[in-house]
């Protein structure tokens, strides 16, 4: 195996090429941060764990996600944002969003009666926090979606594709420079997942590997 590795022989046992982009990357696969990243991912190796898929509405609105295992920065998310940038997500503790924001006015997104137009102001800038949050966001979006389990890479996905397809209401804020963002996940069970989201140019992805290399 390492002789065909170094000679580039090996017919079918040859390792495929390496991904073109983050987002292209299977469970298994492997990324390494750039300096530039944000607190606790700078320079930091990454594996790919598992992908599921957020439906919003049809597979030209399906974002696919990436679980990574991000060390000390605990496990994270990402996908392909709107603009071909690399988003990343970590998830917020309770603790950490009743430190960030006032929580009077972060409930008000979920209410049905509010102005879709809710504007969160950081209160806080915990240290180990420091490149994933901004000072205010701005809400962009609130819609339904399906979390389906699967890869859209390797499965059809629709709402019925399996019964461990969950309901999702799905909440987006976005900083006015458009480099950070707040989503929330609240699961039909009741359950709810809140990220801060580093929006990133393609750049802070330092390399790229398959695991079969």
């Amino acid at each position: 195996m390492i002789l065909r590795r170094l000679f580039g022989g090996g017919g079918n046992d040859e390792p495929p090429p390496p991904p073109e982009h983050a987002w292209d990357l299977r469970t298994g696969d492997f990324l390494t941060m750039a300096l530039a990243a944000p607190e606790g991912l700078s320079s930091a190796e990454l594996q790919v764990t598992g992908v599921h898929a957020l439906d919003f509405g049809g597979p030209s609105k399906t974002r696919r996600v990436l679980h990574l295992d991000g060390g000390q920065a605990g496990p994270l998310q990402l996908w392909r944002d709107e603009r071909e940038r690399v988003a990343i997500a970590r998830t917020l503790q309770r603790e950490e969003v009743e430190r960030l924001f006032d929580l009077e006015v972060f409930g008000t997104l979920f209410d049905p009666d509010a102005p879709p137009n809710v504007v969160l102001e950081r209160q806080e800038a915990p240290g180990n926090l420091a490149g994933w949050t901004a000072a205010a966001y701005r809400q962009e979006g609130a819609e339904q979606a399906w979390y389906h389990p699967q890869d859209p890479a390797t499965a059809v996905i629709d709402e019925h594709v399996s019964d461990d397809a969950e309901g999702v209401d799905h909440y987006r804020l976005v900083s006015d420079d458009r480099r950070h963002g707040i989503e929330i996940e609240v699961f039909d069970t009741g359950r709810t997942e809140v990220y801060a989201v580093a929006l990133l140019a393609a750049g802070v992805i330092e390399a790229l590997w398959p695991a079969s290399n």
